[in-house]
């Protein structure tokens, strides 16, 4: 990350003699960047480790790649070029995820079950929400087959994952792209919308159906008992010890809620340990959930900066998917749009958009939306039909 920017200012400077590159996020983008450095200070104020502050503050800095993206990429580039590139990701963690659960259970045996947990798998319902808007806006650049085909092996190690907050954030952004696809067309399209979620999700459950009849691996039963440790959470170690997390983390954020405790914080938490079958008190550098993450460690006002990033980022997509009819500029939009709604659900126990190496996807991400809506605006992508 370092080196790109290392060249990209050697390109500003020498290429493009300082010209700078507006969207409609920047501000937006600035703000958030300057109470994350803020909050090192306040991180050494407090006095949290030093090697810990600039650990954690290396996260949401990542965002400074919004301007790269903003001032080397074109929004055509980013629709032919980016936004494949995403799914292309999401293919190949699809194959490491498939491949390392064949070989961590006996085919001979059946019945077994691997959950295979990766930060990387953060893509996977990236790609997914691409992939369905693709096929919805845009089928033909690409051509149903080769969507279908690229929906197949993505599906079935997203499902693998076994993360109940990565399935909450797909169903939520299928059914924003079903709602955007009635509300545009109108009348008998509401009911092809909502057939639309009904079929990727039978499309999704047939893929998992067949790979699991070749393996002999128990999935239906483990997204059973995934999915029923949602109601009878007091059952299930993990569930209790991540609500002790919280309700720790909430304590702290109640004793300095406005700027938070800076970069650097660490609790003392629950977590239970898988050998020895019981609760230990370790000390945590994070929070499981994004909201908390940012109260604790940027305090109100580091997460009220956050969310009108992420706030004009939805609105720009949003607006920008009803402004132009090319087919892609919709087929990416909505994607964004509908990841992000489902993003609001998966920050309630997911933190990587601002902590760990992932956060650098979202920044890409938010830059490529940028792109296009100030491309769409000066009219460099105009208004076109396949």
């Amino acid at each position: 990350m370092l080196l790109v920017c290392f060249f990209a200012v050697i390109d500003w400077v020498y290429r493009r003699g300082l010209r700078v590159q507006h969207t409609a996020v920047d501000g937006a983008v600035l703000l958030f960047l300057s109470v994350a450095i803020f909050s090192i200070g306040v991180g050494f104020l407090y006095g949290n480790a030093a090697t810990v502050i600039w650990r954690d503050v290396r996260f949401p800095l990542y965002y400074v790649a919004f301007f790269v993206v903003s001032h080397f990429v074109s929004g055509r580039s980013a629709l032919r070029y980016y936004a494949p590139l995403l799914v292309v990701l999401g293919l190949v963690v699809s194959f490491e995820y498939v491949l390392e659960f064949v070989g961590a259970i006996d085919l001979s045996v059946g019945d077994r079950f691997v959950r295979v947990a990766r930060l990387q798998g953060m893509i996977l319902p990236v790609a997914l929400l691409l992939i369905v808007a693709e096929l919805v806006w845009a089928p033909r650049r690409w051509g149903k087959p080769l969507l279908l085909l690229l929906f197949f092996p993505v599906g079935l190690a997203f499902v693998l994952t076994v993360g109940r907050s990565m399935w909450a954030v797909f169903i939520i952004g299928l059914v924003c792209i079903a709602y955007m696809q009635g509300r545009l067309r109108g009348g008998r399209s509401r009911w092809r919308a909502a057939a639309l979620v009904v079929a990727i999700l039978a499309l999704l459950a047939g893929t998992v159906f067949f790979f699991q009849r070749f393996t002999g691996a128990s999935i239906g039963a483990q997204v059973f008992e995934r999915s029923r440790s949602l109601v009878e959470y007091e059952d299930n170690v993990h569930v209790l010890g991540r609500l002790f997390s919280y309700a720790v983390a909430l304590e702290a954020v109640g004793e300095r809620p406005l700027l938070g405790y800076g970069q650097g914080k660490t609790l003392m938490l629950l977590n239970f340990n898988e050998k020895m079958l019981r609760f230990e008190w370790t000390r945590a550098w994070t929070v499981d959930s994004l909201y908390l993450t940012l109260l604790l460690k940027m305090g109100v006002l580091g997460t009220a900066a956050f969310f009108w990033l992420y706030g004009r980022v939805m609105l720009l997509s949003w607006r920008t998917f009803y402004r132009c009819n090319d087919p892609h500029v919709r087929s990416f939009c909505a994607a964004v749009f509908a990841l992000l709604m489902g993003m609001l659900a998966l920050g309630l126990g997911n933190a990587s958009m601002i902590n760990g190496r992932f956060a650098l996807v979202y920044a890409v991400l938010f830059g490529m939306v940028a792109v296009v809506a100030r491309d769409v605006q000066e009219g460099t992508i105009r208004a076109r039909t396949e």
